[in-house]
C-alpha cells in the first residue's frame, strides 16, 4: 500500500476563533504521514500563539512577508509543500478523523490510480457553534470535468486532496480570482484526469456571518458568471456545455434575486437584472424549482 507524505496547506489570517478545532482535527487524523504547512497571511490576532503551542515538528509555520489576497497566499504555501498530495484545510472547516486514511485506501484500489488528479469527501454544513444543519449528497468519481459544469461545482475545497505534481503543472491558483478561485482549479485538474470521491461525509463546512457567498452574493455571482464564460471560450468547449454553462449561469441568477432581495440590497440587485438580461429567461422556471425545493425540505 502506497503511503504518500500529504501537505495540508493552512492559510490564516485573522482566524483565531475557529483555528484550534480546524488544526486538532488534522492532527487526529489515522494517516498519520502528513505535514501542516501554515501560512500566516500577517495575523493580528491570537493565530500565531495557537499554532506555535503545538509541539509537533510535522507543524511548519510561515510568517507572510507582506499581506496578499487569499488566492496568491494559497500559491505561497505550496510552494512550501513537500508532500505528494496537496490539500487545502480552511481555518473554520473540519476533517472526520479518518479523512485521509479513507482516501488513500480509496485510491489504491483504484484501476486507473495513477490517473486520479483529486480525492474528496462528501460534506457536512455545519453553522458558528458546529452544529450540522444540512447535509450535501452530490459526488461523483471518474471523468467529472463537464459534470463540473454541468451541474456547478460540487466539491468543496476543504475536502479536496490534490495530486502536487498535476496542481502545479495547470498553475495552480488563479490569482486574478477572488470568489471563483476554488471552482477554477477544480475545473483544471479534472480536466484530463479522473477523481475519486470518498462516499462518507468526512468534511464539515462552516457557514457563518463571515463567509464570502454570505457578504458578498454580488460579487461572488458576478465574478461567476464572467469566469464560466471565459472558461467556455478559452477552452473552446462544445455546444452541449456551452448550454450547460448558460443554465447553471441562469440558475445561478435566480438564486443571487432571492439572495440579494432578502438583504434588501435593491442597489445589486438592479444592477445585476440589468448587466446580464439574458439569464432571466429561465428565471421563472427556477423560481419554481426552487420553491419545490423548499417545500419539500
Amino acid at each position: 500500500m502506497h503511503n504518500p507524505l500529504v501537505s495540508i496547506i493552512i492559510n490564516c489570517y485573522n482566524s483565531d476563533k475557529y483555528l484550534r478545532i480546524a488544526i486538532n482535527s488534522a492532527i487526529s487524523q489515522t494517516y498519520e504521514n502528513w505535514e501542516i504547512i501554515f501560512w500566516d497571511n500577517q495575523s493580528t490576532d491570537k493565530s500565531a500563539d495557537i499554532v506555535k503551542s503545538y509541539n509537533d515538528e510535522r507543524i511548519n509555520y510561515f510568517y507572510a512577508p507582506i499581506h496578499t489576497p487569499l488566492g496568491e497566499a494559497r500559491n505561497l504555501a505550496i510552494e512550501k509543500a513537500k508532500g505528494e498530495w496537496v490539500c487545502i484545510l480552511d481555518c473554520d472547516d473540519i476533517w472526520h478523523k479518518n479523512k485521509l486514511q479513507a482516501a488513500f485506501d480509496k485510491l489504491d484500489s483504484y484501476k486507473y490510480k495513477d490517473e486520479v488528479s483529486l480525492i474528496y469527501s462528501k460534506t457536512i454544513y455545519i453553522d458558528g457553534d458546529g452544529k450540522e444543519f444540512g447535509r450535501f449528497h452530490e459526488h461523483h468519481s471518474g471523468k467529472i470535468h463537464d459534470l463540473l459544469l454541468k451541474r456547478g461545482d460540487f466539491v468543496f475545497i476543504s475536502s479536496a486532496i490534490f495530486r502536487k505534481d498535476v496542481l502545479d503543472k495547470v498553475g495552480k491558483i488563479d490569482v486574478t480570482l477572488h470568489y471563483a478561485e476554488d471552482y477554477d482549479v477544480i475545473l483544471k485538474v479534472t480536466r484530463n484526469y479522473y477523481a475519486l470521491c470518498v462516499d462518507k461525509f468526512h468534511t464539515f463546512y462552516r457557514v457563518h456571518r463571515n463567509n464570502l457567498t454570505s457578504t458578498k452574493v454580488y460579487e461572488y455571482d458576478v465574478e461567476n458568471f464572467e469566469f464560466l464564460n471565459k472558461y467556455v471560450k478559452e477552452n473552446n468547449l462544445g455546444f452541449n456545455l456551452k448550454k450547460a454553462v448558460f443554465l447553471e449561469n441562469s440558475k445561478r441568477m435566480t438564486a443571487s434575486i432571492f439572495k440579494l432581495f432578502g438583504k434588501r440590497d435593491f442597489s445589486n440587485l438592479f444592477k445585476i437584472i440589468t448587466n446580464y438580461p439574458q439569464y432571466l429567461i429561465l428565471s421563472p422556471y427556477y423560481i419554481f424549482y426552487f420553491l419545490i425545493r423548499k417545500l419539500l425540505k
